[in-house]
């Protein structure tokens, strides 16, 4: 994959105005960049190391063309979150997984799901990416952290503002729904689930 494939592939990842933020952070103009995505010229070398640093990959990831994956996608595992009775949320920041292209590592982080409460979609052990770029659409499975407590349940809006957190697994015997208050969905966080690891 040559470089500006890349360069096209990885603001394509990032959405929606990405080539124009780039331009504006390096200070330059859009139709200038507009060429180095369309491979009529190429990044000059003063600017590989900001662009680089924009897109989450390495200067030889992008001026390698042998090197299709880019080697320093990756996102923090923060911990645990619970598929079955909700557990203490806890979350630490010190291991990393590397992603596949699609996922855009500013925008999400992973949990490993421990219990069975959303088994067949997610199962114990597997890893989940979440994403925080926007807010997850009713009927989505989320990451979530409430009262202090961390887990991955379905989100279902109710029609007088509450919020019902749902298992997917009818036959777990402690997996029950979790009814967020309407006064209180305001404290609650959630992040899409977009992605699943499955478990070695």
């Amino acid at each position: 994959m040559k470089t500006h494939e890349k360069l096209k592939m990885l603001l394509s990842e990032k959405g929606r105005g990405a080539q124009a933020q780039l331009a504006k952070m390096l200070g330059e103009d859009k139709a200038f960049v507009s060429r180095w995505v369309s491979g009529k010229q190429t990044i000059p070398k003063s600017k590989l190391k900001q662009v680089a640093n924009y897109l989450n990959v390495t200067v030889d990831y992008l001026l390698d063309d042998t090197q299709e994956l880019p080697l320093n996608r990756y996102v923090p595992l923060i911990g645990e979150a619970s598929c079955g009775v909700p557990q203490q949320a806890f979350f630490e920041s010190d291991e990393y997984m590397a992603v596949p292209p699609g996922v855009d590592p500013t925008h999400a982080y992973a949990v490993r799901a421990v219990g069975d409460s959303m088994h067949p979609t997610i199962s114990d052990g597997e890893i989940v990416i979440c994403d925080t770029s926007k807010p997850p659409s009713d009927n989505a499975i989320v990451h979530y952290t409430f009262d202090g407590e961390s887990g991955i349940k379905r989100i279902k809006r109710q029609d007088d503002g509450s919020v019902l957190l749902l298992p997917d697994n009818p036959g777990c015997p402690d997996c029950k729904p979790i009814l967020i208050p309407k006064e209180r969905v305001n404290e609650l966080y959630t992040a899409r689930c977009t992605r699943v690891f499955r478990a070695l």
